[in-house]
């Protein structure tokens, strides 16, 4: 839509942030990008050895194709209703009102964002993980860790009673991020790779102050910690680990599940006029009012905070 590329749009976009963060007194230690050198390492490391270990294999599928755009349409390119609860204007991975994952084929009255027009199917080679080998194995992990939610745990539970699918992990092209090594048109699936942006990042902290990332990712001894929202649960519960588990890294000893932002008791709306950015409330009232507010109510549970300025 702004006609530019999408390292141009990063880049604008971390300006912006960087800009944010400091109005609002917040530093990071590696504030950094998933589209690095150090990420394209770790994410070919990790396929590597989860294919050497036996838990990666190829297998024709049908994928969604948008003939008047002449292209094949990754997640975010389609929309329709959610298979599982019906909620419309759902993209074609995971539901934002049931948390519920599926493939793109799955939606129901799915349309191309980029033309509305309706897709066709296609047959495609892909690639999978074995996500159904690790059942057990995160089932014990989850029972034995006693730092999450338990209401997470639960649906966690649900799902691996249920059985879970092999993860479909590529991607045709045209689509944004690393190739899969060996092949010229098919890359990593977004959510292969962005979680492993952690391991990046903590090997750019370590890069200045002369480290190792093994010291944190792959320790008995190292205390993991990470901030989640809860539309994101079955990527950080379920990939997340069990791809950890394949190429024998250190699995997170916290993961930390929070609701939505809602303002008013209502989700954010830009008609409704309750739809701010941190810049406009930066120039509307001192950033630590906000913090403080935050702070005041965030607890260890997934209920979504509300941003009520009577409060």
């Amino acid at each position: 839509e702004q006609g530019i590329k999408p390292e141009q749009l990063i880049k604008k976009v971390f300006k912006e942030h960087i800009r944010d963060f400091k109005a609002f007194n917040i530093e990071f230690d590696s504030y950094y990008t998933t589209n690095s050198k150090e990420n394209k390492f770790y994410s070919n490391f990790i396929f590597n050895q989860a294919k050497k270990s036996g838990h990666i294999y190829q297998k024709d599928i049908e994928i969604t194709y948008c003939n008047k755009c002449k292209r094949t349409l990754p997640d975010r390119y389609v929309k329709g209703k959610c298979p599982k609860c019906k909620a419309e204007d759902q993209y074609g991975d995971v539901c934002e009102k049931c948390n519920a994952t599926y493939k793109t084929t799955d939606l129901i009255d799915p349309y191309c964002t980029l033309c509305k027009s309706k897709p066709i199917r296609k047959l495609s080679n892909h690639y999978f993980f074995r996500l159904s080998a690790f059942s057990f194995k995160l089932k014990k992990w989850l029972e034995t860790n006693k730092e999450l939610q338990p209401e997470i745990k639960n649906y966690i539970f649900d799902w691996i009673e249920k059985g879970l699918e092999d993860w479909c992990i590529s991607r045709d092209s045209p689509y944004f991020g690393f190739n899969i090594p060996g092949e010229k048109d098919k890359y990593y699936y977004v959510w292969l790779d962005a979680p492993i942006g952690y391991i990046a990042s903590t090997a750019n902290y370590c890069k200045k102050h002369n480290k190792k990332a093994d010291l944190y990712w792959k320790s008995k001894t190292s205390k993991i910690i990470q901030f989640i929202g809860k539309d994101i649960i079955y990527f950080h519960f379920l990939f997340w680990p069990a791809m950890l588990m394949a190429a024998d890294f250190t699995l997170p000893s916290s993961l930390i599940v929070h609701g939505f932002l809602t303002v008013n008791k209502e989700k954010m709306s830009k008609s409704r006029g309750t739809f701010y950015t941190a810049e406009e409330f930066a120039k509307l009232h001192n950033p630590e009012y906000l913090r403080f507010y935050f702070a005041r109510n965030l607890s260890k549970d997934i209920n979504d905070i509300d941003l009520s300025f009577n409060d």
